[in-house]
């Protein structure tokens, strides 16, 4: 059921003509498995305080699209993913063979990725727009978050077995070129960067580190995400950006996207306009792209502040739990998850994927014993 699942929301089967029938299998393979896991739900309830807020976030969500009357069954498809992870993670409750699983498919999909991309390359053209050809994700700029999620997932594998450390190597290997191919810098510098900090020797100056990223994150979304088109008027921001990182102003016309997604957040900054579709962004947003490129405007536009709060509990929630097992593969995790937060400041990714990290960072203190729930945990309703 867990392949079924990862393999249905990582790999985009339908930018391809010939692997649709691939993709309606693997989707009905999820759907069935949700039926299945929700009679073992009904019949033997289990849920923690994390799981609660990944229901009120998805909750709140379909909630706000029916208000609303956007986009209602692509709500209701992306609730059944998380909810079957979730029952899942529940079910089971052995973390070290849902990690191995969810390690192994995601790494067979980078490498699988790579090998298409080098051995095939007219094959590519085969799809139906080569912009959106790639098997992880469809969108080149979409391979990044499959990339890293998939080098954490193996990185925390290395806390059941030394074997794994091959295996991420391999992977960060794989990753560097393939984003180095398709020209994703963002993710290709972050990625570099989280490489770079698992080689730190000094434990005390990881924490550190994490911990300034993190900062940097916020303060980047706040001062510069935040600003959308007013960031041109800040002399001192046109400075260091153009002047001394040598980059566009704009970030590739980013700010204009933020600055449109920062109009619509002020017109309903309660509720935000629920699940919403691509013909939605272009009529209300901007036209030269889809979607705000920006996770937490994207958390604004879906639910405003209100789904948001529910994001930020949630991630204090799981921060909570991770903080009673903190050593050093638990401080990799949470820079990764910090590099995968600054990625989406300048796209919006899939939020399977942070809710699968944060599953992971919720469960981590499991992974030392894995036969054993956590303590002071109601594991039933």
């Amino acid at each position: 059921m867990l392949t079924a699942l990862l393999l249905f929301v990582s790999i985009s089967f339908n930018v391809f003509d010939f692997m649709q029938t691939v993709s309606y299998l693997v989707w009905a393979a999820c759907c069935l498995s949700f039926g299945v896991m929700l009679i073992f739900f009904i019949r033997k309830p289990v849920i923690s305080y994390f799981d609660l807020t990944i229901a009120a976030y998805m909750l709140l969500l379909i909630t706000f699209t029916i208000l609303n009357g956007t986009d209602v069954k692509s709500a209701i498809y992306r609730s059944i993913e998380v909810f079957l992870l979730t029952m899942i993670v529940n079910y089971r409750h052995n973390i070290r063979l849902i990690a191995k699983t969810c390690a192994t498919v995601l790494s067979c999909g980078a490498y699988t990725n790579l090998a298409i991309m080098i051995m095939f390359p007219n094959w590519m053209f085969a799809a139906k727009d080569t912009f959106d050809s790639h098997l992880l994700g469809g969108n080149y700029n979409q391979i990044g978050s499959r990339l890293i999620t998939a080098i954490i997932l193996s990185i925390i594998c290395t806390k059941i077995s030394k074997k794994w450390i091959i295996n991420t190597v391999l992977l960060i290997i794989v990753s560097i070129v393939t984003l180095a191919l398709v020209g994703s810098m963002t993710s290709l510098s972050c990625i570099l960067l989280l490489s770079i900090f698992c080689l730190i020797p000094s434990f005390r100056l990881q924490k550190v580190g994490v911990v300034a990223f993190f900062l940097f994150f916020i303060l980047f979304q706040c001062t510069v995400v935040f600003s959308g088109e007013g960031l041109h008027n800040n002399p001192y921001a046109v400075y260091i950006i153009e002047d001394v990182l040598q980059k566009d102003i704009t970030f590739t016309n980013r700010t204009e996207l933020w600055d449109a997604a920062g109009r619509m957040f002020a017109e309903s900054p309660l509720i935000g306009y629920g699940f919403v579709d691509s013909d939605w962004y272009v009529s209300n947003m901007n036209s030269s792209a889809i979607g705000p490129h920006n996770f937490i405007y994207s958390v604004l536009i879906n639910g405003g502040l209100t789904l948001l709060c529910v994001l930020i509990i949630m991630c204090l929630t799981a921060l909570r739990n991770i903080l009673r097992n903190y050593d050093k593969i638990a401080v990799i995790l949470l820079m990764g998850i910090a590099t995968l937060f600054f990625m989406m400041t300048m796209e919006v990714y899939p939020f399977f994927f942070l809710f699968l990290l944060l599953y992971f960072t919720y469960h981590y203190p499991q992974l030392s014993s894995p036969d054993r729930i956590s303590p002071k945990e109601p594991q039933h309703a």
